[in-house]
């Protein structure tokens, strides 16, 4: 403080410049602010500056010093000293780099310090002890090394303060969070009542004081706002609540420090922002599990945490503390919120995955399950159980080609080919065991497909046998017959027919008589039998005679051969009922019956010279459309002559089909062997539809069309996979890696550059490394046992439903946050 001896100070001394004597290197223009008039600032720590500078890049590439201390004495951040020079151009030199700024601020820094300390000390004179005097100092506390001179000295010993500990203040102030963020959770409801009736009450009286206000009445007293307030608050819940904080302010411990205080704040939201996300519930490994839950604990609890503490310490023992607090929890959750928003790899899952009905978010669950034994990622399942409509795989050949999702997912693709190789392998067995001679199925099934030919043709004779042998005794009339024996292709006919030693005995007449034993004697040529043997001979010389290859080829005489069978026929039906009658069952019989054999799946089956020929006639590659049933049907009398021949047959075409899949391509690769597999025996709905079918016709063959049915999907679904291609990612991936500068290459490109390149150098590092941790983090989703319902909760957590997690989060932690300790006891 002055006085009136002020007036004897001492000259000044000579004060040393405010700014430091140059040249100074690297200095392009001096600064234009007046550094001997500067605001004087004192510094936490009992400091003072006037300047504190900072420097940064202009457009031009100068590096400008600008202070922070703003001319009117305040402490600027960096962003409005940096404006402050953009509306002044006030700055204390410009620079060619960071270096040489750094130095002259140095400097600066130095002559500042000189230039005031002489000021100050020039101005002390010897009259100066008649100052006001200053306040006593404070006693210092007392110190065991103190107490033990005392005692020395026989004086008693004074208390001493024991030293705080920080990590046991953080320990007890963390637990003693916890049960106090348990007990708010379980009073949320009745704080949140208490804050609307509260908000309620507050707006109904400053409703009611606007209405006096205009009628020109006294506003509300002081007496009565308090009446109304203890009304709200007369709930016995409300006084169960108060006595519950009243208990726990008074036997929990607290805090003493700083960092207890951020402690208990956190052990305080552990409970109502410690409850696992679904995603972390869902996690699989046990190193995911951990990762899973440490960032829900970070986002959920830590950072809302820490933002409460920050904002309840700025505002500490204001009205606004509460609130502040609330806030600063809202805060931190809605900036976990916006994080999780912006999550790379989920947002590209949540964009490329489209929208799913809950049936097909079902079947691709199914298929990923499934039980053949073969492991799907999560896109390939969805993508089968859309259609394909589903870019997902697209994402999975990216992440796939990568350095780091290569490195993760090759070990799942690696064990695809013996997946689908036993899986196939099974369900062939189901049909049958291996034959231990595949080259005998063929001709075996050939026999087969003969015999039910064979036995049909007698199935029909059969049928149309009562109606031969009730023609067998009649006869065209002579008059009718004159003609048809003049023919001299049909008198030849029966010469053939009587000279035949194998045929002729079987048509003669009986050898017993009216009157007892007789010689058989030849039919008539008029009798209906013989009648019907001669056309059966004249219809095959006509068809021989027809046929281009045979030595003896004579169109018109094939053609009048089958005229004198048909005049022969015509008259004999017409002479015999019933002869007419067998030979129209006989014709609708072949025609319905006899002939599609021949021509459908038995008779190429009877034709087949080879085990590929014959499994070929059942299962085709190129099947006719609708021929399901005509398989089935061949399937079903193969197998009702040789079940165990037929069943080996189907199985070995689709083993022969699976081994021809499974070649190996140029590149030694048999990974979508499945795909092609399924395209070869289903490839088209007619496929399909014929292999099932054949399957079903099998003795027991419904387990295995059954089981064929969930195999085939799984088969499809692998073929989902986009084969990589171009390795132009992985090429750029690894080029990314190696071409990191060496540690000694970077530390020279630093001093060369003067550090310019480091901030370029770091954004790419951390480019590098997010690309690395986002492929790795869609590798371990698409390869996890549950990846669909992964990528379904990654599909669901739209920055809508984060938001409003975070509002709940928030609503729930609201009770600790407002009412968590007593921060005005510490």
């Amino acid at each position: 403080m002055a006085n009136i001896f002020d007036q004897f100070d001492a000259p000044a001394q000579k004060v040393p410049p405010a700014s430091p004597i140059g040249p100074f290197p690297g200095m392009i223009a001096q600064g234009n602010i007046d550094l001997n008039a500067r605001p004087i600032i004192k510094n936490p720590d009992g400091s003072y500056s006037t300047v504190r500078s900072m420097s940064f890049e202009n457009n031009g590439g100068q590096e400008i010093l600008v202070p922070t201390v703003s001319p009117d004495g305040k402490i600027m951040s960096d962003q409005a000293a940096m404006e402050l020079y953009g509306r002044t151009g006030q700055n204390l030199g410009k620079f060619d780099n960071p270096a040489h700024a750094d130095m002259y601020a140095q400097a600066l820094h130095k002559a500042q310090d000189q230039h005031y300390a002489t000021q100050a000390q020039s101005t002390a004179n010897v009259f100066d002890q008649f100052d006001t005097p200053a306040a006593p100092a404070q006693k210092p506390p007392a110190s065991q090394i103190g107490n033990v001179i005392r005692q020395s000295l026989g004086l008693p010993p004074e208390p001493v303060e024991q030293p705080v500990s920080t990590a046991k203040d953080v320990g007890r102030s963390f637990a003693s969070g916890v049960p106090r963020g348990v007990a708010e959770t379980v009073m949320f409801p009745i704080t949140l009542s208490r804050m609307v009736e509260g908000a309620g009450n507050y707006m109904y009286n400053k409703a009611e004081n606007g209405v006096r206000y205009a009628i020109g009445a006294e506003p509300l007293s002081d007496e009565e706002l308090t009446r109304r307030e203890a009304g709200i608050n007369a709930s016995p819940a409300y006084g169960v609540q108060d006595r519950t904080r009243e208990i726990m302010d008074a036997v929990l411990h607290k805090p003493q420090t700083t960092a207890g205080e951020y402690a208990g704040t956190i052990g305080e939201l552990a409970a109502p922002g410690g409850l696992p996300s679904k995603g972390a519930r869902m996690a699989e490994a046990g190193f995911d599990v951990a990762r899973r839950y440490g960032a829900d604990l970070l986002g959920n609890v830590i950072a809302p945490a820490v933002a409460s503490e920050a904002a309840g310490q700025a505002t500490e023992g204001t009205p606004y503390e509460g609130m502040m607090r609330f806030l600063g929890a809202l805060f931190g959750n809605a900036g976990t919120a916006a994080v999780r928003a912006h999550n790379a790899p989920e947002s590209v899952v949540r964009r490329a995955t489209g929208d799913l009905t809950d049936a097909q978010w079902q079947r691709a669950r199914d298929l990923q399950s499934n039980s053949v034994g073969i492991g799907l990622t999560g896109p390939e399942a969805i993508s089968q159980a859309t259609g394909g409509a589903s870019a997902l795989p697209s994402v999975q050949r990216v992440v796939e080609g990568s350095t780091n999702g290569g490195a993760r997912m090759g070990p799942f693709f690696a064990q695809r080919v013996a997946q689908v190789g036993s899986a196939v392998g099974d369900l062939l067995d189901q049909i049958a065991p291996q034959s231990a001679q595949p080259s005998t199925l063929g001709p075996r099934a050939a026999e087969v497909a003969s015999d039910v030919i064979d036995n049909t043709r007698q199935d029909i004779n059969t049928q149309t046998r009562p109606l031969y042998q009730a023609a067998e005794t009649q006869s065209v009339p002579a008059d009718q017959f004159g003609a048809i024996a003049a023919d001299p292709r049909f008198a030849a006919g029966v010469e053939r027919l009587r000279a035949n030693p194998e045929l002729s005995p079987e048509y003669m007449t009986s050898p017993v008589g009216p009157a007892g034993p007789v010689p058989p004697q030849p039919l008539p040529a008029n009798s209906i039998p013989v009648i019907d043997a001669v056309t059966k001979d004249l219809n095959a010389r006509g068809e021989a005679l027809a046929n281009a290859a045979n030595p003896l080829y004579g169109p018109e005489l094939a053609g009048r051969s089958r005229t004198a069978a048909s005049d022969a026929r015509n008259a004999a039906t017409q002479a015999s009922p019933e002869y007419a009658q067998a030979l129209a069952e006989q014709e609708a019989l072949r025609r319905t019956v006899l002939n599609p054999l021949e021509q459908g799946p038995v008779g190429r089956v009877a034709a087949a010279t080879d085990t590929t020929g014959a499994g070929n006639a059942l299962l085709p590659h190129d099947p006719l459309t609708g021929s399901a049933g005509e398989a089935a049907d061949a399937t079903r009398r193969l197998a009702a002559e040789d079940p165990a021949t037929t069943a080996a047959l189907v199985r070995q075409n689709l083993a022969d089909r699976f081994t021809k899949a499974s070649t190996e391509t140029q590149e030694g690769v048999r990974d979508y062997a499945g795909a092609k597999f399924r395209k070869d025996v289903a490839g088209n709905a007619t496929r399909e539809d014929v292999l099932d079918a054949v399957l079903r016709s099998l003795p027991g063959g419904s387990v295995a069309a059954d089981r064929m049915v969930e195999l085939l999907d799984v088969l499809q679904a692998t073929g989902r996979r986009k084969p990589i291609g171009s390795a132009t990612e992985f090429n750029r991936t690894i080029n990314a890696d190696l071409g990191d500068a060496s540690p000694g290459a970077a530390v020279l490109g630093l001093v060369q550059s003067f550090g310019r390149s480091l901030f370029t150098n770091a954004g790419d590092a951390v480019r590098r490394k997010a690309m690395r941790d986002g492929v790795s983090t869609l590798a371990d989703m698409f390869i996890a046992p549950n990846s669909v319902d992964l990528i379904r909760n990654a599909r669901n957590r739209t920055g809508d439903a984060i938001a409003a997690d975070a509002a709940a989060r928030t609503a729930l932690e609201g009770g600790a946050a407002l009412y968590g300790h007593s921060h005005g006891a510490r």
